[in-house]
């Protein structure tokens, strides 16, 4: 249960998150990743991004479906991660994360997170919704 889950934990599962949607988006042919990333979701996820833009989760699922490949090189590294607040059913967690495409750094946004304590999710965790910041 993410209730009794210390921040190093959660902070595992948001690293594995996110290199399983690296390894999709710069490996087509690991639908594995994709799989696992889709099935770390609610049902009712949603994402508001960099722009401002609030995006359904289906939205952003389905758009992965065909970016597989499309950014080779593509890693991503998550720090400074910060539990917010947490209840026996959420974990509301901050942290940075950078984009490095062949080695170079990229993008680097300031990311808050609503995680749903689940037992079907990957660390027992799902995500619910997440808002990003370029910074």
């Amino acid at each position: 249960m993410a209730q009794a889950q210390g921040v190093d934990a959660i902070a595992a599962e948001i690293a594995a998150h996110h290199d399983r949607l690296a390894e999709w988006l710069s490996d087509s042919s690991d639908l594995k990743a994709l799989e696992a990333f889709r099935s770390a979701h609610t049902a009712d996820f949603s994402l508001v991004t960099v722009d401002g833009e609030v995006v359904p989760g289906h939205a952003v699922l389905d758009g992965l479906a065909s970016a597989g490949g499309t950014r080779p090189g593509l890693r991503i590294t998550v720090s400074d991660v910060t539990v917010v607040d947490r209840s026996v059913e959420s974990v509301l967690v901050r942290f940075v994360e950078q984009h490095h495409v062949d080695g170079s750094p990229d993008a680097e946004r300031v990311v808050t997170a609503l995680l749903r304590v689940d037992a079907a999710g990957s660390a027992g965790l799902r995500w619910r919704h997440v808002h990003e910041t370029r910074r």
